[in-house]
């Protein structure tokens, strides 16, 4: 027995000139529209799900925390050649600008803890995501459930998988704009070569990025699916991507739904960075006041202030409603396809 049966969306044949049952007739009636449907199960348990925001928002800010404080030990070394450089060049009347190869060292110091961060938001994601389906279930629907670390799964396989194709479009628009295939290769800079192919140039980041946002389009219903149906993390990409791509309808309802979900999310990132800049200010002369005395440590802290403030507030405003309207919409496109696909259970008389 399908999810879909269970709940009740499935439909029955019966022989020529029967009766339908009554049941069967109500699989068919209209259905409310599916920012309706959203909006309605947001009423009714909206309090909960935004509780449950507020709780997994605060959990991530300390581990944020947590990662930050991590990432400044880590750089510190570098914090401090840089302040007393500083300091020299004030003494010597001159000049001064890092090192490069410091600033390389942060870099790399941050990317090292880009993946810490960004399991932090897909653990928020996931818990966000089971509770939104199991409130956006119908009533009486049995069937399985994903469970959290299956989901976590699915947003881990996702991230990797949609992010590869723009990763590796850069690296290779890096790697021609400042390679020249000689007698020996030797590393130049791109300005060295101003008749560099502009395909070379620009072909790979653009391709990367069409890919990237294909597969994230074609993926958006995964976590849905598995928190729904209870998939692993490729069946549930499998089902996203045939319930996206199966139909000309059904790719322009994702589509509705998906880009004014991302405008959503965008606008309101940049709304509340602009009117979190004060904690710029913050957050410097708190760390002056109760840190190690480095301005460049304190400048740091001050910029990723705003930055971490917006994110963590446009995640527990907007992941609510766009995780409860993405499990109503892949509920849609589950009972349309199971309306539409023949019934194995009827056989010819």
């Amino acid at each position: 027995m399908t999810n879909g049966q269970a709940r009740g969306g499935s439909t029955h044949r019966t022989a020529p000139g029967g009766e339908r049952p009554a049941e069967a007739e109500g699989a068919y009636a209209p259905e409310p529209g599916i920012v309706r449907t959203a909006l309605a199960v947001l009423r009714r348990d909206g309090l909960r799900l935004y509780g449950r925001a507020v709780r997994v928002t605060g959990l991530v800010a300390l581990g944020g925390l947590l990662l930050t404080v991590v990432g400044f030990v880590a750089a510190w070394p570098e914090f401090t050649e840089i302040r007393l450089g500083a300091i020299q060049a004030r003494i010597d009347e001159d000049s001064y600008a890092p090192d490069g190869r410091r600033v390389n060292t942060m870099w790399l110091i941050l990317l090292a803890c880009l993946p810490f961060l960004i399991l932090l938001l897909h653990l928020a994601c996931t818990a966000l995501q089971t509770a939104c389906v199991r409130a956006a279930a119908e009533p009486g629907g049995s069937g399985p459930r994903g469970r959290f670390r299956t989901v976590l799964g699915v947003y881990a396989v996702r991230g990797v998988l949609v992010w590869a194709p723009l990763v590796l479009g850069i690296l290779v628009q890096l790697y021609f704009t400042t390679t020249t295939f000689r007698e020996y290769t030797v590393l130049v800079p791109l300005w060295e070569y101003p008749r560099l192919n502009p395909l070379l140039e620009y072909g790979p980041p653009l391709l990367g990025l069409t890919l990237t946002l294909s597969l994230r389009f074609g993926w958006a219903l995964a976590p849905a699916a598995s928190a729904d149906e209870g998939l692993g993390p490729l069946a549930a990409l499998r089902r996203s991507w045939s319930l996206t791509w199966g139909r000309a309808a059904s790719w322009l309802r994702t589509l509705a739904i998906a880009l004014p979900l991302g405008g959503l999310t965008v606008g309101l990132y940049l709304l509340l960075q602009a009117a979190a800049r004060p904690t710029r200010s913050w957050a410097a002369s708190l760390f002056l006041e109760w840190g190690p005395d480095n301005t460049y440590g304190a400048y740091v802290a001050g910029v990723l202030a705003p930055i971490a403030t917006a994110l963590l507030l446009t995640g527990a405003l907007v992941l609510p409603p766009a995780h409860t309207t993405l499990a109503v919409l892949h509920q849609r496109l589950a009972r349309t396809r199971e309306r539409q696909s023949p019934d194995p259970a009827v056989t010819p008389a």
